[in-house]
């Protein structure tokens, strides 16, 4: 199968997709999907869930040789998921920075299923909390959508069928060395949450009983979380109901409790299946934070990895044309300018990798003091080249004795168009006039030789 071949079978794979998760979600949900999904059995709910998982596991089998540079698995929070932060804001402002990063760099983007997380999970497990990211998930899909339909986001699988032989001699080692080097972690970032934290148990009217860990912002959201808890209540919440509130938990209160692996072990959780991911895909980390980063490295020294948030602010800062251009305007440009995209990428990839790598102020400087320069440049040639021949144009149609059709100048001119009217008597000026806008035409084609020409498009 051509690469034309393969390109037009993902495309439509993806239509086939699109069009096999809309009825799912509309058959089950009848256009309600709130109500459904809190209103049904537990059942009924986690077949839902199993049906999404597995018609997001038969379309998105990962590529079998991806460009690593560019093909990448994301953590749950770029994911739309509900950590480090359930809050809507917080999960679109997240989902937002995926998209950017997505749309303006990556081949492909692998994003945590949700689905196939309540799947996993059981009949038995279903609660509150996972219909919550059921809604949150059908309304991520939607409005991830004109990515996917590109082909550019997809949905992970984290559950991989092995034979026996493969088991032992690929999953097994790999799971012991994750497990091992987790343990490490675990006991690391707990340290330092034990020394830089505070916990505080309280109830609230509406909200019932939570806690609030305060800390580092590198490692704790906002530089405070709160977990609010569904019923049944775990027996060490409950030991808290009487307390004078609202209550200070002692050192020893959170070692004993395990309360600072609430914020811990999805941090590893979401590098543990990056790194499955990575190792069976040939996908790179895409993280949102340099301290996940930093520990992602620790996992696995050899991973390449990307930040969606250093990517988001250079972008924003300093070409905030193209950040707030709208998505399905991008991908358009992607599909037309696809040649000049490549170029760009894979120039602005080699910038990155000449300085240190993904990290804010670095990358910043890249599009500082070499994007934004060239952007302007091709800009001020296209402007200049406008003006001198509007002038040029005037001149030769008011003063000079030969007269053609307003029409021609509508479209592109044939190379010779000026010989050409020549050759049948057009008078000199419509001849110098023609032969003027031809060479603005090839002028301006000479914009697309600036490796950053797909930029300048997106910003225009």
């Amino acid at each position: 199968m051509d690469g034309d071949t393969l390109g037009l079978y993902r495309r439509l794979s993806k239509m086939e997709f699109i069009e096999e998760f809309d009825t799912a979600i509309g058959l089950w949900t009848d256009g309600k999907i709130v109500e459904a999904i809190h209103s049904r059995s537990a059942e009924d709910v986690y077949e839902f869930a199993e049906t999404l998982a597995l018609i997001a596991k038969h379309y998105f089998q990962p590529s079998t040789k991806p460009n690593e540079n560019f093909s990448f698995i994301a953590n749950s929070s770029l994911s739309g998921g509900n950590q480090p932060c359930s809050y809507a804001e917080c999960r679109r402002k997240k989902l937002n920075e995926l998209i950017t990063f997505s749309a303006l760099y990556a081949d492909e983007v692998y994003i945590q299923n949700p689905f196939e997380n309540v799947m996993l999970g059981g009949v038995e497990n279903i609660k509150e909390v996972d219909r919550h990211e059921l809604v949150y998930g059908i309304g991520n899909y939607f409005h991830l959508k004109p990515l996917i339909e590109a082909g550019i986001i997809k949905y992970a699988q984290n559950e991989v069928s092995l034979c026996q032989l493969h088991h032992e001699t690929i999953a097994k080692p790999i799971a012991v060395r994750i497990a091992e080097k987790e343990e490490q972690l675990y006991d690391a970032i707990h340290k330092i949450l034990l020394h830089q934290s505070t916990v505080t148990f309280d109830i609230e009217k509406d909200a019932g009983p939570f806690l609030k860990i305060s800390g580092p912002d590198n490692l704790i959201e906002h530089g405070e979380m709160y977990f609010h808890f569904y019923k049944p209540l775990p027996p060490f919440i409950t030991s808290l109901l009487d307390k004078e509130l609202p209550y200070t938990l002692s050192r020893q209160e959170i070692i004993d409790s395990g309360v600072l692996g609430v914020i811990i072990n999805p941090i590893l959780r979401d590098l543990s299946n990056q790194e499955w991911h990575s190792v069976f895909y040939g996908t790179s980390y895409l993280c949102d934070n340099k301290t996940k980063m930093q520990i992602a490295s620790k996992l696995n020294s050899g991973a390449y990895a990307a930040s969606s948030l250093v990517f988001e602010n250079s972008m924003k800062h300093y070409l905030p044309a193209i950040y707030c251009q709208d998505m399905k305007t991008i991908m358009q440009l992607r599909k037309s300018e696809e040649e000049a995209f490549t170029v760009y990428r894979d120039k602005l990839r080699a910038l990155i990798h000449q300085s240190k790598p993904w990290d804010e102020k670095e990358v910043s400087s890249v599009f500082r003091d070499q994007l934004l320069p060239e952007i302007n440049n091709i800009d001020k040639k296209v402007n200049d080249w406008k003006s001198k021949t509007k002038e040029s144009l005037k001149e030769k149609m008011i003063f000079g004795t030969g007269t053609v059709s307003m029409g021609l100048y509508a479209g592109m001119l044939p190379m010779n168009m000026g010989e050409i009217i020549a050759a049948i008597g057009g008078g000199s000026a419509a001849v110098g006039a023609l032969m003027d806008y031809n060479k603005t035409l090839k002028e301006k084609e000479e914009a697309r030789s600036n490796d950053f020409y797909f930029l300048w498009q997106a910003s225009q």
